[in-house]
């Protein structure tokens, strides 16, 4: 059975300071804390010779090297192979503890559930190529940055024109619309009245909202148009948020809803997920253990040659008190 990691470490012999002055040569033996080894490159960078593993509810190291190992004191080993040197803030606190830190750090439990930033779902072309990876964190302004716009969709009821002024009648009106708003006109028989637009004129009706805009045709109409047709209105009030691109595939613009892709994370989300990373760990396999202490052996021992060396488990620190 291997010694615990502890008993491995090799001793220092430093100067009592609260000895009298007159016994220069009271020593104090302590164990050498500065004396750490980790595992060696060749080993720590071959995956081959690990276990990954998810550590499960409030397991401790000791546990785990028990689970592997049948050998509870090996827990040093676990947390060597995963460079822990902290084990309070680098392994997943218990359940109770998690609790009692995020109710100190956030003050209520309704500090809890407050958002703590937005991330964003795959989004993809229609090639596959990903537009935006899963997981994306997105800033508190997300809503008015990059390809995030305001779009609202109303149906249409009735078109008009006289020569290359068109009017537009909504099913459904769209509150706030006023001249210089951003219009997109679709499914119209006739092609002169799709397209994007600038409203030239709107006209309201107090109760209900605008019901009624105008827009100036790039043609002349050849035929009637048909009274149907879709109107998409961009940075409105009341509009819902797209996150909009330009697909070259299809050589069209496409929108998907901010609903579909954007969603918030809570700050106990947020710090349960670090909990969570911090519960995947790699373990050494067993087979390899005798490697690990046939370093650990040779490295914790000192080399002969230094004026501090008295054996290869001690060394001597100068006297201070000597230069004094």
């Amino acid at each position: 059975m291997a010694k615990p990691y502890f008993r491995q470490v090799p001793n220092f012999q430093y100067i009592n300071r609260n000895a009298n002055n007159n016994e220069i040569s009271n020593y104090l033996e302590v164990k050498n804390l500065f004396k750490r080894v980790k595992i060696r490159e060749d080993i720590f960078d071959n995956l081959g010779f690990f276990t990954k593993y998810t550590i499960i509810g409030d397991e401790r190291p000791d546990n785990v090297a028990y689970k592997f190992y049948n050998d509870s004191t090996l827990d040093w080993i676990i947390l060597l192979a995963n460079n822990i040197t902290n084990v309070h803030s680098e392994w997943p606190l218990p359940q109770q503890s998690f609790d009692n830190v995020m109710l100190e750090k956030y003050g209520s439990y309704d500090k809890l559930n407050e958002t703590h930033h937005y991330e964003c779902n795959e989004v993809k072309d229609s090639l596959g190529s990903v537009l935006i990876p899963k997981g994306t964190r997105l800033n508190a302004n997300w809503r008015e940055n990059g390809n995030f716009v305001r779009i609202i969709t109303s149906n249409i009821s009735q078109v008009s024109y006289n020569k290359d002024v068109a009017s537009i009648t909504l099913v459904n009106p769209i509150k706030g619309l006023v001249v210089g708003s951003q219009v997109t006109i679709s499914n119209v028989s006739e092609s002169a009245f799709n397209g994007n637009f600038i409203v030239t004129s709107a006209f309201t009706i107090e109760s209900i909202g605008t019901v009624q805009f105008n827009y100036k045709l790039k043609t002349i109409p050849t035929t009637q148009p048909s009274q149907s047709g879709k109107v998409l209105s961009r940075n409105v009030a009341g509009a819902s948020l797209y996150y909009e691109y330009y697909d070259d595939n299809l050589a069209q613009y496409k929108m998907v809803p901010s609903t579909e892709i954007i969603f918030p994370v809570t700050n106990f989300e947020y710090e349960s997920e670090i909990q969570d990373q911090k519960r995947n760990i790699f373990v050494l396999k067993p087979r390899y253990l005798n490697l690990l202490f046939n370093d650990l052996e040779e490295l914790m021992q000192y080399k002969k040659g230094s004026t501090q060396y008295i054996s290869a488990t001690l060394k001597k620190g100068d006297n201070i008190k000597l230069f004094e």
